[in-house]
């Protein structure tokens, strides 16, 4: 199965492309130069199996109630805000999921790290399918992270595509990958990252030019999709291409 693709041509609607890297404090320095100069725990994995892991997130089906829905404080006082369609929280709403309906595509959690299988788990116990991206919730960082809902990051979702042993920050992305010299260098697998920021993972080039290409994500205000994007755009955002260093074709 194909997953549905999304260009996206209207700026308004890639507003989510300027979650920036934010200041370089010390402690990111610091991390950075600390996961360089260790090895990269994780498995080797080819191009191929990273794909198929990220189509089965993209592809994913599952049923929704409305004991998935949640716009409010956990018990543990952490704002949660699902990413559904009728919840005005959630972009663009052709996205979002439906209450009370089948849903493809794992929702965007901040924070998230599910499997597909604890993620089923998730919704059938009734707790909140997904968790949007704020600026608050970068600001108070694992803080913001609510054990009261489930899916999966922008970063979480990498994580689970490069079959990472543990959850891996954008930041710590950047430290188990080697910089490309240009975007048009990206295979399948690869990433275009922002560290701090968002991440995508690079499927194919749409055009000869190398102009456009399209990448699986875990969209911060929706959920895991296939979408297409600009290239130059994402380069004057910030974004880097970026290679983990235990794939291989």
């Amino acid at each position: 199965m194909q997953p549905a693709i999304i260009n996206r041509t209207d700026p308004a609607r890639c507003a989510f492309l300027k979650l920036k890297a934010t200041a370089w404090v010390s402690g990111v320095v610091f991390s950075f130069w600390f996961l360089s100069a260790f090895p990269v725990h994780g498995q080797s994995l080819t191009r191929t199996e990273s794909l198929k892991i990220a189509e089965s997130y993209v592809n994913h089906p599952w049923q929704s109630s409305e004991k998935n829905l949640r716009h409010g404080k956990d018990s543990e006082g952490v704002e949660i805000n699902t990413p559904d369609r009728q919840g005005g929280q959630g972009s663009p709403v052709e996205d979002c999921w439906t209450v009370g309906a089948g849903n493809t595509g794992v929702p965007y959690k901040w924070g998230g790290f599910d499997t597909l299988q604890s993620f089923d788990a998730g919704i059938r116990s009734g707790r909140a399918a997904g968790d949007v991206y704020t600026a608050e919730k970068r600001r108070k960082g694992g803080a913001a992270v609510s054990g009261a809902a489930v899916g999966i990051d922008c970063s979480g979702f990498i994580s689970r595509c490069w079959k990472l042993e543990r959850k891996h920050s954008t930041s710590m992305l950047a430290g188990i990958s080697d910089k490309l010299s240009s975007p048009s260098d990206l295979l399948p697998a690869d990433i275009m990252n922002t560290p701090e920021g968002h991440v995508l993972l690079f499927v194919k080039w749409i055009d000869p030019d190398k102009k456009r290409a399209l990448f699986y994500e875990a969209a911060p205000f929706s959920k895991t999709r296939a979408c297409e994007y600009d290239i130059a755009e994402m380069t004057a955002e910030g974004y880097q291409p970026m290679r983990y260093r235990k794939i291989h074709d």
